[in-house]
């Protein structure tokens, strides 16, 4: 469209202006949303005598305003009519033939944008391409997020808000080496522990080493014996080294001197 204007409703105005030129009242059209419309009363503009066009703007008058956020257009498609009749005993006015020749030119441009806009349209050399590729993609949709590769990630997503599973084939050597890195302890990170009981803050490792000649040294975790020394031997050791998840309760107690005992969390 070469001459529109474009407004948006409130819900309230039912009347609605534009300035661009026209040679009839069918010349304008108005849309609502994209919908053509007939329900309203266009005035036309008053113009001088001599003016190279019949009207220059107007107003648009619905019976009921438009609602709140509404996309109002306003347009003009030229209506292919002659409205100056020239008689052979009257002298042709100058303004008639300009008015006359612009609607002529005004038409001719409007038909050569909309044959311009059907021919290169036709003319995209990928457009059928394009048309079967997404008719292609459409149909192969349900079996694409169902298939086997993507573990049933259709099931996962309804089931798991937020959340989606993966296999774990084919896995490339970076990330095999990722994941392993956020396996490993942070030793740079360790805590030392302090009284029993102890709750791990995060996911990592407890590392206790007890010496002694008492036995009986014990270590649990959520009230589970992991390790137990029940061995009293001069110079002997018992050793721990044993995964714990975030806010597990550890305890220890019994046997000799501990020489040192760490949380270790992992790493990044």
């Amino acid at each position: 469209m070469e001459y529109y204007e474009a407004m948006v409703g409130d819900g309230e105005s039912t009347t609605f202006y534009f300035t661009f030129p026209f040679f009839g009242v069918n010349d304008i059209h108005v849309k609502v949303n994209d919908v053509e419309q007939t329900n309203y009363i266009m005035t036309p503009n008053p113009t001088p005598n001599d003016a190279d066009t019949e009207y220059t703007g107007g107003t648009v008058e619905f019976l009921t305003a438009p609602a709140n956020g509404d996309r109002i257009t306003i347009y003009r498609e030229i209506e292919l009519v002659r409205h100056i009749d020239y008689q052979p005993t009257k002298k042709p006015e100058s303004h008639q033939m300009n008015q006359d020749a612009n609607q002529l030119m005004g038409a001719l441009r409007e038909l050569d944008v909309k044959l311009k806009n059907t021919l290169d349209l036709a003319t995209i050399p990928t457009l059928a391409d394009l048309l079967s590729e997404i008719q292609t993609i459409s149909t192969s949709l349900d079996t694409f997020i169902t298939a086997d590769d993507l573990n049933d990630i259709n099931t996962a997503v309804a089931t798991i808000p937020d959340k989606a599973t993966k296999d774990m084939d084919n896995i490339t050597a970076t990330g095999i080496s990722t994941m392993c890195g956020y396996c490993m302890p942070d030793y740079s990170s360790a805590i030392t522990l302090g009284a029993s009981p102890y709750t791990a803050p995060s996911n990592g490792f407890i590392a206790i080493n007890n010496y002694g000649t008492n036995p009986g040294f014990q270590i649990s975790i959520n009230n589970l014996q992991i390790c137990n020394s029940t061995i009293a031997n001069s110079g002997s050791a018992v050793s721990c080294f044993i995964p714990v998840s975030k806010n597990d309760i550890i305890t220890y107690s019994g046997g000799g001197t501990t020489y040192w005992k760490y949380f270790i969390p992992l790493k990044n």
